[in-house]
């Protein structure tokens, strides 16, 4: 039997029945309504201010991949990477001067929290080889003559043929040295505070550079464009809805679900330990421009309704709409949750609480306002015009013009096409400063007079004595080779103090390697007061490493290297 009704109608009907009650609930309970949203705002408080920030590099890898395990690996055999260099520039080479500053900072670096050692011509020993065959360690400010030029004659002098301290310690002429000061792992929380101290010592004319360095300028900068993009965002939408309403009102109810998501969102954020990054920055202004967009189809809709039995309907009639575009983009948010990417992830899931924030906050707190608020009808050049003249005008030209429109879509996407095949993908922490920037102009100095300030460690492991000479000269030559490339500014291995070791016994200026493993670990064991031999190689001898600091940051130059 025919009844007449329309099946599809039915299951509109059912599909909007949690959107339509919602609505509902906040037109009978206004107040109730804001009362719900207000304990929300002041419940997730807490959560807000414990937000931080962090753009390391750290929180867009992929921490279940291999080469993070290894990483890590690599930095239990061999400690962590991350170095501050201060760089001191005098007027002359071995400024007398300039070495009694590196050798008072040395002592004040080497007391500041989270610092694990601190190499300068202060503290690393020079390997050498006195008359009589008596190997000295000592570093190559230790035990200078006070006169000015006695001093630098004898750092001159101590530094002769030592192929450590160049472009590490000391640029190739002398003018300008370095102190480096290795941080202990696990401290970046306090490298904030160790930076300000680092910097209030060395005073303005030492320049700093180094990864914690472009971290905190990052942090820094993140933070406030965080404050400045957003508000921005809010600014350009209420232009825009001024145009369309004519009405501060209309202004207000729209940026309010956006303000509330975007709150919400960074509260869930910080309750839970997920800080902001250099990907989810960008989720504030997003969910703004959402929730002004799922607010804006509620306004329209109620526009011109003031008693409840006009508002009721017309409400009825776009909350499914509302609801299911809300709920569409959660879920697409929700998929990029699925990426192993931590930072990645995260713009996943708090994306889409943010989302399904504003739609809530769309769906009950608009319409619990329009109750108090109520607006007239849109002026004729604003909403109406875009929903009677310029949509009807654009989908008719489409009518009209099917193919033309088709073709040129496709053009479009040919060009586009073109375009994506030339993206380069590269990340670069040095380019994010503009040039002039203080930071980013440190960073040049230092690795066009020394040498970069990005670290590689490239770890050798062998069955064997990593000291038997055949894996000695590879390790060695893979070590001069690898220095001899454009980006890499500085490589030190295990094969370059025992030259120096080797040849200073030897008497061979060459500074040959030693030529047999008993020789070798004889050198190794009188080296064993050096702390930094530490970094090169592991106490059982199985395991090298190489050290790198290379001069172009850049990701795709890494990957050269």
């Amino acid at each position: 039997m025919d009844t007449g009704r329309d099946p599809r109608a039915g299951r509109r009907r059912e599909r909007g029945r949690i959107p339509r009650a919602l609505v509902a609930a906040a037109l009978r309970a206004p107040v109730l309504t804001f009362v719900i949203w207000a304990a929300l705002l002041g419940a997730s408080l807490p959560g807000l201010l414990r937000l931080r920030v962090d753009t390391s590099t750290d929180s867009v890898l992929d921490r279940e991949n291999p080469a993070w395990a290894f990483y890590e690996y690599s930095q239990e055999l061999f400690g962590g990477d991350e170095t501050l260099v201060v760089a001191l520039e005098g007027e002359r080479p071995f400024d007398p001067v300039v070495l009694a500053e590196v050798r008072r900072l040395t002592l004040l670096f080497e007391a500041l929290p989270g610092v694990r050692r601190v190499d300068s011509l202060s503290t690393v020993p020079v390997v050498r080889v006195a008359k009589g065959g008596v190997l000295e360690l000592d570093p190559a400010l230790h035990g200078a003559p006070r006169g000015a030029e006695a001093m630098s004659r004898h750092v001159r002098e101590k530094l002769e043929g030592d192929r450590i301290a160049p472009r590490s310690l000391m640029s190739e002429d002398g003018e300008v040295l370095a102190i480096n000061v290795v941080l202990e792992k696990g401290t970046e929380a306090g490298h904030e505070a160790l930076l300000s101290e680092v910097y209030e010592l060395a005073g303005p004319s030492a320049q700093v550079s180094g990864v914690p360095v472009f971290r905190v300028e990052t942090n820094g900068r993140t933070r406030s464009e965080i404050l400045f993009f957003s508000p921005l965002t809010g600014m350009l939408l209420a232009g825009f809805l001024w145009i369309t309403f004519r009405t501060a009102r209309a202004i207000l109810l729209c940026l309010l679900p956006g303000v509330l998501g975007a709150w919400l969102m960074m509260a869930a954020m910080g309750a839970l330990g997920a800080p902001l990054t250099i990907t989810t920055m960008i989720l504030p202004s997003i969910i703004l421009a959402l929730g002004s967009a799922y607010a804006m189809h509620v306004i329209v809709a109620g526009a011109g309704h003031a008693p409840l039995s006009e508002l009721r309907p017309a409400l009825f009639s776009v909350a499914l709409p509302v609801a299911l575009s809300g709920l569409t983009t959660g879920i697409g948010f929700l998929a990029v949750a699925l990426v192993g990417i931590e930072a990645v992830r995260f713009v996943g899931v708090f994306g889409s609480v943010g989302v399904l924030t504003v739609t809530a906050a769309a769906l009950t707190l608009v319409p619990a306002a329009l109750r108090f608020l109520p607006l007239g009808p849109p002026p004729p050049l604003g909403a109406l015009f875009i929903r009677n003249r310029l949509s009807k005008t654009l989908v008719e030209i489409s009518e009209r013009r099917r193919v033309a429109m088709i073709l040129a879509w496709s053009a479009l996407l040919v060009v586009c096409a073109a375009g994506v095949a030339r993206v380069d993908v590269d990340t670069d922490a040095t380019q994010w400063l503009p040039r002039g920037n203080p930071v980013r102009e440190a960073y040049e100095s230092i690795r066009s007079r020394l040498s970069g300030i990005s670290p590689v460690n490239v770890v050798i492991e062998s069955e064997g004595s990593v000291l038997e000479p055949e894996t000695l000269a590879a390790i060695d030559g893979l070590s001069r080779h690898l220095e001899s490339l454009p980006e890499v500014g500085k490589s030190i291995s295990i094969a370059d103090p025992l030259r120096q070791i080797h040849g200073g016994f030897t008497d061979d200026p060459s500074q040959p390697l030693p030529d047999g493993l008993p020789l070798a670990e004889q050198y190794l064991l009188l080296l064993e007061s050096v702390d930094q031999v530490e970094d090169l190689v592991t106490d059982d001898r199985h395991g090298a490493n190489v050290l790198l600091r290379v001069d172009h940051n850049g990701s795709s130059h890494l990957l050269e290297v």
